[in-house]
């Protein structure tokens, strides 16, 4: 692949396409082929002309062949609360939604949620999930991703083990299953984690206090054994950057670090793959024809090599609203 063919393209640049208000920290997932659209998205930080903002609760679909959002209308009176720093998968032909931040309307914090819901793709009917097995604990600002029916949650608590919801049993287990190897991931959150083959691909992140983060780790999920990637020039440190599978390759954009020239953050606007089956080789940045704006907290979904990037924001000065296409060919 040579990266001088890459150009971003920005599709749904009418209201009409676009989601009602622009938003950030919302989560998204890749629809099942069967379905007529491709990517959903679900909750967030949106922001109002008057910069107001305001945790949701709702969901949008995207179509790569209409190149337009469309707003879920859910079936019921069973709705989750709002929330941002979420995750969601899909399995089956269900949409999973775990935890997240409600923060609230007193300026108290707001509360750090701990439920498990589940969106229908067929009814877009909701149900919330009693678990067995382990308590599920609070958590925000985390990954979690689908493997076969097996859902992989790791927050920043998961330094010995790592969280496992079965999604199969009846009701869903939740297990807390001990990962082996005498180095793991260091406490984190804002980072992000990529099922690719066997393997779940962790970079980067925040700590609760100390420096911005830029390590590489992989999981192997026959032995659930940590390994750090040292080798290869690596990206800039970040955390709340967008990640997504292509083939065997590990895509990245954007994300923020704490600026060098006073408090905050800085935006990023790079690309970056990761070659999976060739780990000696690195990261390499891409170079693309055009660009979206530097940005963290949006999401990227991969659909059949084609990257959709929607949302983020410029932090504490505007939040994006915009989607951006990009044709990744892997081969």
């Amino acid at each position: 692949m040579s990266s001088s063919s890459l150009a971003w393209q920005e599709v749904a640049t009418t209201q009409e396409q676009r989601p009602t208000l622009p938003r950030s920290g919302h989560c998204a997932a890749r629809l099942p082929p069967s379905h007529s659209s491709d990517v959903i998205i679900f909750g967030g930080y949106t922001e109002d002309d008057q910069k107001k903002r305001e945790a949701c609760n709702d969901a949008w679909t995207f179509s790569l062949e209409s190149k337009s959002w469309t707003t879920v209308q859910y079936s019921g009176d069973l709705i989750p609360r709002v929330r941002l720093a979420s995750q969601c998968v899909v399995v089956d032909n269900k949409l999973w939604v775990i935890g997240g931040w409600d923060p609230g309307h007193k300026q108290d914090g707001g509360d750090i949620l701990s439920d498990v819901w589940t969106l229908d793709l067929n009814t877009y009917a909701w149900t919330e999930i009693k678990l067995q097995g382990e308590s599920l604990e609070a958590i925000s600002r985390f990954q979690a991703v689908a493997v076969g029916q097996k859902i992989f949650i790791h927050t920043h608590r998961s330094l010995q083990d790592i969280l496992i919801l079965d999604t199969a049993t009846s009701p869903p287990t939740l297990t807390k299953q001990p990962v082996t190897g005498s180095n793991t991931p260091s406490s984190r959150g804002l980072h992000s984690l990529t099922a690719i083959g066997n393997k779940l691909w962790l970079y980067g992140g925040a700590p609760k206090s100390g420096s911005m983060l830029g390590d590489l780790w992989a999981l192997d999920l026959s032995t659930l054994e940590w390994r750090e990637i040292r080798d290869g020039e690596k990206p800039h440190v970040r955390c709340s950057q967008a990640a997504a599978a292509v083939g065997d390759e590990l895509v990245m954009f954007g994300g923020a670090y704490y600026r060098d020239d006073g408090p905050g953050l800085a935006p990023l606007g790079d690309l970056w793959t990761f070659d999976t089956n060739d780990s000696e080789r690195g990261w390499k940045e891409l170079q693309t024809a055009a660009q979206p704006t530097p940005r963290n907290a949006g999401i990227m979904v991969a659909v059949d090599g084609v990257l959709v990037l929607q949302g983020g924001w410029l932090a504490f000065q505007e939040t994006y609203d915009d989607t951006w296409i990009l044709d990744y060919d892997s081969t």
